[in-house]
Order: C-alpha cells, then sequence, then structure tokens
C-alpha cells in the first residue's frame, strides 16, 4: 500500500468513526456508566493513575466542554490534540501537500514524556490538578 493511499484512509477513519463514536458515548453515558468500577490506584492507593479522569474528559470534550476537560485530565486532552494533529498532517498528505504539523524529532518525544511524567506525579501531590470528578 503507497504513503498517499494510508494517508488517505487515515483521512477517511473520522468520518466513520466519530459520529459512531458519539453515538456510543450517548448509550454509554445513560445505560452504561454507572456500573464501572472505579480505578483500582484510585481506591487501594489513593494516587490518580494517568487514566483516571479520562472517561469524563472524553465526555466533556464530546460535549465541547474543553476547559472542564482539562481540569478532568490535561494529559488525554493533550493526546486529543496530538491526534487531531496527526489526523489533519495526513489529510494534507492524501491531497499530495507535505505539511508537518508535528514535530518528528525524538527530543520532542521525549521532552513530551518528561512533561506528561510529571505531570503524573503533580497531580497527585497538587489538589488544583486532580480530577474534578470522579466517584471517590
Amino acid at each position: 500500500m503507497t504513503k498517499r493511499k494510508k494517508s488517505a484512509i487515515i483521512a477517511l477513519l473520522p468520518a466513520v468513526l466519530l459520529p459512531l463514536g458519539y453515538l456510543f458515548l450517548g448509550f454509554y453515558r445513560r445505560n452504561i456508566s454507572m456500573r464501572i468500577p472505579p480505578c483500582p490506584a484510585r481506591v487501594f492507593l489513593r494516587l490518580y493513575c494517568p487514566g483516571c479522569g479520562a472517561t469524563h474528559c472524553l465526555y466533556d470534550m464530546a460535549e465541547g466542554q474543553i476547559l472542564t476537560a482539562l481540569r478532568d485530565n490535561a494529559l488525554f486532552v493533550a493526546l486529543a490534540l496530538w491526534a487531531v494533529l496527526f489526523w489533519a498532517q495526513n489529510v494534507f498528505a492524501a491531497f499530495g501537500k507535505r505539511v508537518k504539523l508535528i514535530p518528528e524529532s525524538r527530543r520532542f518525544y521525549l521532552a513530551a514524556s518528561g512533561i506528561a511524567a510529571a505531570y503524573c506525579v503533580l497531580r497527585n501531590l497538587i489538589p488544583a490538578l486532580a480530577p474534578v470528578s470522579l466517584w471517590l
């Protein structure tokens, strides 16, 4: 498969996945979300894991409440932004334009990993960084 064909497939994925995801999210929030057990790291260790607040963050992003989503899990919002930029870069590639929206340097990814690790530690030390709405 050529690089342009891969880019075209990646460019078309959101057109299929986003409506399905939005329908599932509405069904999930109404019917399933109260049956999901809380995070084991939060229950047993009383610590916020990197994923704590991600479900609420996803709900808030789907409803357009970006600031609340940042408050729930800023790391998840940053990953969603990275995914959108990756998708946009592939859309441009599908049409033959080479646009760099995401740095490809190893230094960038090392710095991003360090910031993510620091965020995961600091959210357990600074109450303002803790997720807004959790079961506990």
